[in-house]
C-alpha cells in the first residue's frame, strides 16, 4: 500500500521539468562522433569538468571558470572547431573576468543544445544512456555533435554522467524549442501521462517506473496536489490553473489519479503546462 504522508510530501513543492542544465548529443555504434577537438573524437570520451566545460545559451558557447586569458585560449582551442563543424558563422570571442563566450550566428536557423543525465536519473550504464540518448536525438533528425563521459566529482557530479551536445531549430523562447528533456517526480506512486507530452507535440525517448520520463520537444511542466478529501480536488487544480495563467504558460490538462494508501483512498491531482 501507498504511504498517504509520502503522496502528500510530494505535494508540498510542485514537481517541475528538471534538467541537468545545458547539453545534448551523441552518435551510436561504430559511427565517430564529431567531438570538442580539432581531430574528431569517439562516442564516451571523456571531458573534463574544469574551464574547458562548455556550457550552451541562445547563441554561444561559454565558460565561467577561465580565471586566466591562457586558460580561455585552451577553451576556444577546443570549442571553436565544433562552432566550424556544425555548419555556424564563429563571432569574435569575448572574455572578462574569468567568463569566456563564444558567440555564433544561427546559421540555417539552428543552435546548439546540450543535455547532462546520471545514472540516477536513467537506470543505466553510461554507454547505455549514451546510446538511448544519441538514438533518440538522430531519429528526432536532430544532428549530434559530441557525446562524452563527464568524470565523477563528488560536489558537482556525484554520479557516472553522460554530456551530450547537438543541433535543433532556434527559438527565441528556448522553453519552446525541439530540445532533449526530463520530466520527473520523486515520488515512485506518480504516473506521468506520456500522452498529455505527445499531445503537446512531445516525443517520448524514454520512461522509468512511470515518474521519470526524457522526451524530446518544448519544456513542459506538471504542478502535483494530493488530498484525501474528494471535495478539494477541483478546488486545487483551480489554484494551479490560476497559478499557470498569473505566469503567463499555457495549460495543457489536469489528470487525477485515485490512489489507495495505508490511510484509505486519496487523490493526486496532476496539472501539465507548457513554459
Amino acid at each position: 500500500m501507498i504511504k498517504l504522508f509520502a503522496i502528500l510530501a510530494l505535494a508540498a513543492a510542485p514537481a517541475e521539468a528538471f534538467e541537468l542544465d545545458s547539453l545534448t548529443a551523441l552518435e551510436i555504434a561504430s559511427v565517430e562522433v564529431q567531438a570538442p577537438a580539432p581531430a574528431a573524437v569517439k562516442a564516451a570520451a571523456a571531458l573534463p569538468v574544469g574551464h574547458l566545460f562548455a556550457r550552451t545559451g541562445p547563441k554561444l558557447l561559454y565558460t565561467q571558470m577561465a580565471d586566466t586569458p591562457a586558460k580561455f585560449e585552451e577553451f576556444k582551442a577546443l570549442w571553436q572547431p565544433v562552432i566550424a563543424k556544425a555548419g555556424l558563422k564563429a563571432l569574435p570571442p569575448e572574455y572578462s573576468a574569468g567568463f569566456g563566450m563564444l558567440k555564433y550566428e544561427t546559421t540555417g536557423g539552428l543552435a546548439i543544445r546540450s543535455f547532462l543525465c546520471d545514472t540516477a536519473h536513467m537506470p543505466a550504464e553510461p554507454a547505455g544512456i549514451e546510446k538511448t540518448l544519441v538514438s533518440a536525438l538522430g531519429g528526432a533528425g536532430l544532428r549530434v555533435l559530441g557525446a562524452f563521459d563527464v568524470p565523477v566529482y563528488p560536489d558537482i557530479f556525484p554520479k557516472p554522467t553522460v554530456n551530450v551536445y547537438y543541433l535543433t531549430a532556434f527559438e527565441e523562447n528556448q522553453d519552446r524549442e525541439r530540445q532533449l528533456r526530463y520530466l520527473g517526480a520523486r515520488n515512485e506512486a506518480v504516473r506521468l501521462d506520456q500522452d498529455v507530452l505527445r499531445s503537446a507535440g512531445a516525443s517520448v525517448v524514454a520512461a522509468y517506473g512511470g515518474n521519470k520520463v526524457f522526451y524530446i520537444g518544448p519544456r513542459i511542466g506538471a504542478a502535483l496536489a494530493a488530498t484525501k478529501d474528494p471535495a478539494m480536488v477541483e478546488k486545487q487544480a483551480a489554484y494551479h490553473k490560476d497559478l499557470i495563467g498569473k505566469r503567463g504558460q499555457k495549460l495543457l490538462s489536469v489528470r487525477t489519479d485515485r490512489l489507495e494508501t495505508n490511510e484509505g483512498t486519496a487523490y493526486l491531482t496532476k496539472v501539465y503546462y507548457l513554459y
